[in-house]
């Protein structure tokens, strides 16, 4: 009876297995397999991904999308891949681009995020983005319907730990780096790691007035030193550490680059209108170079 009982599980479980493997050859154009169990939603034209780790007692996502209808097509996926239910939804920051989404995964779903994130989620929030979304399309519309603002239902302080189905997974506080409550997630068997925005492939990222990039370059050491094999921005393709060597580069150039003009004596608006930085004018999002300078000024004047 015990080898007979031993032999039904074994079935069972490879069914599970390999029965989630030939469903996830059709879950879609923006779904990539990342390993075994664990599978990206990568937004269109930029916009945040969203991850999808399995687990033998349910499903972690990483992120919720930019629109309800990225998080319903990530349910599509999840319910595909498996008949677990979403145990936990773990936010990488707080804007509204990887948040707006919560309530089609929450309840049941927990929501979890650094401390802080529900206050600012709070404050951020604009029906007026939902509307101006909604007008978008009669599908957008649909996909708002029941739609409330869910924010974190448990917040940690400096990091945490969720052991779970098999799995171990790690968030970790990147400080002040993009938003108010920015969390890193660290698979360490699987050495995949969810880094946030603090990096994002080949473009200038919106650094805004109350982030640093002293405190951008240490949170992305931090997450060097664990030696991912694969780095999952929270913005664009995956990929190696190589994204934070590039990130590292840019940002020492640009200091070094606005500290020689303030040497000069010239001001942010003069730099601004003169300082250049052609080895990188391939990077998307160039509109975003004054808020780069400014964080960098603030950087070199706050050292003198």
């Amino acid at each position: 009876m015990r080898v007979r009982s031993a032999l039904v599980l074994l079935s069972a479980t490879c069914l599970l297995v390999f029965g989630s493997s030939l469903q996830a050859q059709d879950l879609g154009p923006q779904i990539q397999k990342i390993k075994d169990g664990i599978y990206l939603y990568v937004g269109d034209e930029g916009n945040s991904n969203s991850g999808i780790i399995l687990t033998q007692e349910g499903v972690v996502l990483i992120d919720s999308g930019r629109m309800p209808t990225d998080s319903l097509a990530v349910l599509a996926a999840v319910k595909k891949l498996t008949s677990l239910p979403v145990r936990f939804l773990i936010n990488t920051e707080t804007h509204a681009d990887h948040t707006t989404g919560h309530f089609v995964f929450s309840p049941p779903a927990m929501i979890i995020n650094h401390e802080g994130a529900s206050e600012a989620m709070r404050k951020a929030y604009d029906p007026e983005r939902n509307r101006r979304l909604m007008e978008q399309s009669p599908e957008m519309r649909k996909a708002f319907q029941g739609f409330r603002l869910v924010t974190p239902q448990i917040e940690y302080r400096d990091r945490m730990t969720l052991n779970l189905g098999g799995r171990t997974i790690q968030l970790l506080n990147l400080g002040n780096v993009h938003s108010e409550a920015n969390t890193a997630i660290w698979l360490p068997r699987e050495r995949v790691l969810f880094a946030a925005s603090v990096a994002v492939p080949n473009s200038l990222n919106n650094i805004r007035p109350y982030v640093t990039i002293p405190d951008m370059i240490k949170g992305i050491r931090m997450m060097k030193a664990l030696n991912p094999e694969i780095v999952i921005p929270g913005h664009g393709l995956p990929g190696t550490t190589a994204l934070f060597d590039d990130t590292i580069r840019y940002f020492e150039l640009l200091l070094e680059r606005v500290g020689s003009m303030v040497r000069e004596g010239k001001s942010l608006d003069q730099i601004k209108q003169e300082l250049r930085m052609p080895e990188y004018e391939h990077w998307a999002n160039q509109n975003r170079m004054p808020t780069n300078i400014e964080a960098a000024y603030r950087a070199v004047a706050g050292s003198n």
